[in-house]
């Protein structure tokens, strides 16, 4: 009896590790779905009382040789609105509207795409536990949903609709702590295709700027001496920081944080005489709050209790 008790006790124990497991490789298998399949689809954005939709070709070309080089192209483009229309080829992301020059950044996916799709697996799993849940239909589709589990209650979860056939994301929702709904990505219309779409066959031959240009930078008075003495569980200091652009273009101080994943952004300026302001924008906030002479705004994926104590740890 006893032995057969120790059995039962250790299958139970053994039990979540599995899920966890077979989470992970399902979102192992979702990240490889975006970036491996050639597909046309189309997308809706819910954020707050604003829906915007998009449509969304990718595709993998293959150069021809001994060597193969396969390299990634896709494009964004916005459905509902004229707007801008991004494209990317490699690790460059372009973007394009009427009348003014093409713009070109550094990155490994286009930024209005659900990150947590693009970012390392690894660091993902240092933030969140992955559970399987039941399935349900979307767009026609057999979908799995998989929990992305915040392990920390300052941050935000994610839960993830993944085709059953494909392992394609069909929806992803990010949800607070008590899993109410801050933002929606949702797919209407996919088509998986067995070549590259004949749309983004041009990018390869086009001719198109390398290098990013330079914003320039804003205006930084440095006869002030500030510190951040406090950052969030799992965020650190990026010890490169990025120039922040403002209305006024005076900024005293700033950092720029990150848990791998998400950016928080915390700068200083001269104060407006205006009294503290919170807003959110989906899963963002963006804070505003007055401090001996100076406003200390706070941008980025969290709760407003979160980034207030973010603007006191200024100093």
């Amino acid at each position: 009896m006893p032995a057969f008790f120790w059995c039962i006790v250790l299958l139970l124990l053994a039990l979540p590790a599995a899920a966890n497991s077979d989470g992970w490789l399902q979102f192992e298998r979702s990240q490889q779905a975006v970036r491996q399949f050639n597909f046309d689809l189309t997308f809706v954005q819910v954020r707050a009382n604003q829906i915007n939709t998009f449509r969304w070709l990718h595709g993998v070309h293959q150069a021809e040789g001994a060597l193969p080089v396969k390299t990634e192209l896709e494009q964004l483009i916005p459905q509902d609105l004229a707007g801008t229309d991004t494209f990317r080829r490699g690790d460059r992301v372009y973007y394009s509207t009427a009348d003014s020059p093409v713009q070109v950044t550094i990155n490994h996916y286009i930024k209005e795409l659900p990150a947590i799709l693009f970012h390392n697996q690894l660091e993902i799993m240092k933030l969140y536990d992955a559970v399987p849940g039941s399935s349900t239909s979307l767009s026609g589709r057999t979908a799995q949903l998989l929990r992305l589990t915040a392990l920390a209650g300052s941050r935000f979860s994610y839960w993830l609709w993944l085709d059953a056939e494909t392992g394609f994301p069909l929806r992803v929702d990010t949800v607070d702590v008590d899993n109410q709904v801050l933002e929606r990505w949702m797919v209407v219309h996919l088509q998986v295709k067995p070549t590259l779409p004949p749309e983004l066959a041009q990018l390869m031959t086009a001719e198109l700027p390398v290098e990013p240009v330079m914003l320039p930078e804003a205006t930084v008075q440095t006869d002030h001496q500030f510190a951040l003495n406090w950052l969030p569980d799992g965020y650190q200091l990026l010890s490169q920081q990025l120039p922040v652009m403002t209305n006024n273009g005076k900024v005293l101080a700033s950092w720029l944080l990150t848990d791998g994943l998400h950016q928080i952004s915390v700068f200083v300026q001269p104060g407006a005489g205006v009294p503290t302001q919170a807003y959110r924008d989906g899963a963002t906030t963006i804070l505003v709050q007055p401090k001996q002479q100076v406003d200390i705004t706070v941008i980025g994926p969290l709760d407003v209790e979160l980034a207030r104590r973010l603007a006191d740890a200024v100093q």
